[in-house]
Formats: structure tokens, C-alpha cells, sequence
């Protein structure tokens, strides 16, 4: 994973610059609104978590459709840089590691009194509890549908958009922090930010898209075996 230079945008040409715009605006808001209307609806909390997930999967497809058709392009427009088993796994390790040390960067402000709520994680864990598949389920679209959101289509479009590297880094982690806003955590709005950064610096690197979903699926799993065992 060495000497690997980072990936280049392959857009089609002539795309207007208000075309990409409103597809960034369009991947941030539909989840958002959509997920705000559900939270606020009269279902129960197990139909409101299947729910938003199914929103995820439906913007990942309006988001190739839009791509397709409006821009003209593929969804997927860095070229990977590095693949095959050896780069995969090494990649998983790495950023799963990175990952936990996020997880206790995002916990010093509890460590160092701050009140945190757990009333939605609560919420969550009680409604996982002794069912794996929607663990599953849950965590895998987490997975591949924010991933392919916020990485593969925000974030790359972002660095279309703007020439310095690190200013579509920053931007993108911050939209995904705040699609969490739902939690109504100061611990997980850090975290998720910097894990929007973590997965946005390797993507940037390597344009490899698939670490970062698997990556994205073990944090979220492993988060809620432990939060349906352990969250009372």
C-alpha cells in the first residue's frame, strides 16, 4: 500500500458544474428529510429502523440513475489505485483499527464528565435483541449504502468541485456527522466525523471502494451485538 499515487476523477466532460451541485444536495437532503419524516411518524420503532434503511437503498439507486442519466457518468468515478486479497485485507485491518481508536477519541468528552445520551441507542439495541439478521441487515446498509452515499458519490463529486484535497474531506465527514443528528450525541457525532475523514483519506488514496464498506459493516455489527448485550 506503498507509493501509491492518489486516484483521478474520470468525469464525463462538459458536466456542468450546477449538475454536480444539485446531486450533492440531493444525496445529503433526501436521507435527511425522509428519515425526519419517519422518525416523526406513528410507527412503531421497529417499522421506523426498517424504514430508513430501505431510504438508503432507494437513494443509492436514484444516486446511479442520476449519475446515469442526468450527469452522464458511471456512479463510481475514481479508478481503483490498489485491489486484490493482500491490499483488502490489510486495508480491513488498518482502518478497523483507526476506526477504534475514533471510538475512543469520540469518548473523552464522557470520560471527562460531559452528560451523553443513550436513549436512542437504547431504543435500537432493544429492538435488535435477539435478532441477528436484522443486525445484519442493518449494519450492511450502513455499509454499502452510506459508503456509496457519502464516499463514493458526495465526496468524489465534492473533489470535482473543489481543487485542494483536503477541503472535500472535511466537507463530506461533516455531512455524515450530521445525518447522524438523530442520535442526539455529541460522542457520535465525533465519531461518525471522524470516521467520514478516515474513510474519505483512504478512498482519496486508493479509490478502492470496498474496505471501506466492509469496514463500515464490521464497526456497525460489532456495535450492536455489543449494545444489544450490554445497553439496558
Amino acid at each position: 500500500m506503498d507509493n501509491i499515487t492518489e486516484p483521478q476523477a474520470v468525469p464525463a466532460p462538459g458536466i456542468p458544474k450546477a449538475k454536480i451541485i444539485t446531486g450533492i444536495i440531493l444525496a445529503f437532503l433526501f436521507p435527511l428529510i425522509l428519515s425526519a419524516l419517519i422518525a416523526g411518524s406513528s410507527l412503531t420503532y421497529e417499522h421506523k429502523v426498517y424504514y430508513s434503511r430501505f431510504i438508503f437503498w432507494t437513494e443509492v439507486g436514484l444516486l446511479w440513475l442520476y449519475a446515469r442519466f442526468v450527469e452522464k457518468q458511471n456512479l463510481l468515478i475514481w479508478t481503483e489505485k490498489e485491489s486484490g486479497f493482500k491490499f483488502l485485507l490489510k486495508s480491513i485491518l488498518i482502518l478497523y483499527a483507526v476506526g477504534f481508536l475514533a471510538q475512543i477519541v469520540s469518548a473523552i468528552p464522557t470520560l471527562l464528565g460531559f452528560k451523553e445520551s443513550n436513549a436512542v441507542m437504547k431504543q435500537i439495541a432493544a429492538t435488535v435483541k435477539g435478532h441477528p439478521i436484522l443486525i445484519v441487515f442493518i449494519s450492511f446498509t450502513a455499509g454499502f449504502c452510506e459508503e456509496m452515499i457519502f464516499r463514493a458519490y458526495v465526496f468524489t463529486r465534492l473533489s470535482l468541485l473543489i481543487k485542494n484535497k483536503y477541503i472535500p474531506i472535511i466537507i463530506s465527514a461533516g455531512m455524515f456527522a450530521l445525518l447522524h443528528y438523530k442520535y442526539n450525541s455529541p460522542r457520535e457525532y465525533i465519531f461518525s466525523f471522524l470516521i467520514g475523514v478516515i474513510m474519505a483519506v483512504h478512498y482519496q488514496r486508493y479509490g478502492n471502494i470496498k474496505p471501506l464498506i466492509i469496514v463500515h459493516f464490521l464497526i456497525d455489527v460489532v456495535g450492536l451485538v455489543l449494545a444489544a448485550q450490554y445497553l439496558k
